[in-house]
């Protein structure tokens, strides 16, 4: 019979495990399990997940001679390993006082009440220290604890003695291996937090990438171009001069934080004016840029009018006029950003190529912000070859 308890206990922590893993996929609770620091708001949002879980686990369990085997304990102290006090004792005391009103007359009502404020108290001691690799064991032992302490209150405050015996004889074993189930809970936020760090390692290394990327071509030309025009137009020179340095500041102060749009459209300005006094006349950039103080990744848009310049309008016929757009518009929720040309359009095996996460040949700037985008927005480029020219898009929210 304590075999059959605690296979089916067994079931009923499996079942809360993955209702957790299944609530931490969702975006909301994601991103706040993945902060380094939580707010308030946060922790009352976390704190309302942990003690719906604790009291479903009071309703789910398995009723036994007034006592009900349940996952309630695993909840609570789980709360408390992973974010501390605020969570675990909130939970501790709604969950407990909700087992103490459900069956009021139970024998093992009190003791349930008291071990539930016990294991949400204790396990919020351990939050702060004991190092990450060392919370699922801790977690678990704590656990283990706080149902020694609902064994013990069982025994001293139940009677007749024989019944308190015959429940701790039966739940004694299901209880404490139940307790494994708060490893899995914990391991389930670690997963999240070491996600979040793998993925902030790669946005770094993809900056490094990018930074060191400054076209060596696109400074010697532009140096060519500012010669050329110290001869016959000063003034112009003075302010290419200006627009290289303002090119080359933003390149040199890129870093992975976020940056106000204003600057990057800065950025592009600074790029195309000394483009537009190379190639004069045969190209035409057109901005259409929204009031808006959203910020976004550093160096985003800068490298799709590069592209476009480069891989799109210079390809094209001389006798052609190479026009590039470039819009920021503001929606709903969040800003669309696109860039726009008319040139030869790009080839499909490149898009591909983006897509599959191949690094097109001689395509870096594109494959680079396509990356990025993805790493801190969950979605990349939409890139669409036009009958003629190429648009790339791509959305940012705050």
């Amino acid at each position: 019979m304590r075999q059959n308890y605690l296979l089916i206990l067994l079931e009923k922590t499996s079942f809360i495990v993955v209702l957790f893993l299944l609530i931490s996929k969702l975006k909301i609770f994601k991103n706040i399990f993945e902060k380094d620091k939580y707010t308030q708001k946060d922790l009352f949002v976390i704190s309302i997940i942990f003690t719906v879980l604790s009291i479903m686990g009071t309703y789910n369990g398995i009723v036994y001679k007034g006592s009900i085997l349940n996952t309630r304990i695993i909840t609570i102290v789980s709360g408390g390993i992973l974010f501390g006090s605020l969570v675990s004792i909130p939970t501790g005391i709604i969950s407990g006082v909700h087992r103490l009103l459900m069956y009021p007359g139970s024998m093992t009502s009190i003791p349930c009440f008291i071990s539930s404020i016990f294991a949400g108290i204790f396990s919020g001691l351990f939050y702060k220290k004991i190092r990450p690799n060392y919370k699922v064991f801790y977690g678990i032992l704590v656990g283990i604890i706080s149902e020694n302490i609902t064994i013990i209150l069982i025994y001293l405050l139940c009677t007749p003695k024989e019944l308190a015996l015959d429940i701790i004889h039966t739940i004694y074993l299901p209880l404490v291996v139940g307790q494994f189930g708060i490893g899995f809970m914990v391991s389930i936020v670690n997963t999240i937090e070491k996600d979040k760090k793998d993925i902030e390692a790669r946005k770094k290394a993809e900056m490094s990438a990018l930074q060191r990327q400054i076209n060596p071509h696109f400074i010697f030309n532009a140096l060519n171009t500012i010669a050329s025009f110290i001869r016959f137009d000063p003034k112009k020179a003075r302010d290419l001069i200006i627009s290289l340095s303002t090119y080359l500041r933003h390149n040199l102060e890129l870093n992975d934080n976020l940056i106000n749009i204003k600057k990057e459209i800065e950025q592009v300005k600074s790029y195309v004016d000394i483009e537009q006094a190379r190639f004069g006349n045969t190209l035409k950039v057109i901005y259409d840029i929204d009031e808006t103080n959203i910020k976004s990744p550093s160096l985003i848009i800068q490298p799709l009018v590069e592209n476009a310049i480069l891989h799109g309008i210079l390809p094209m016929d001389n006798k052609n006029y190479g026009i590039v757009k470039v819009s920021v518009k503001n929606l709903d929720s969040k800003v669309k950003i696109s860039v726009e040309d008319n040139g030869i359009g790009i080839n499909q095996n490149v898009i591909d190529n983006i897509y599959s996460g191949n690094m097109p040949e001689n395509k870096i700037g594109l494959y680079n912000v396509h990356l990025r985008l993805k790493l801190y927005y969950g979605k990349g480029l939409e890139i669409t070859k036009l009958n003629k020219g190429t648009l790339i898009e791509f959305y940012i929210w705050g």
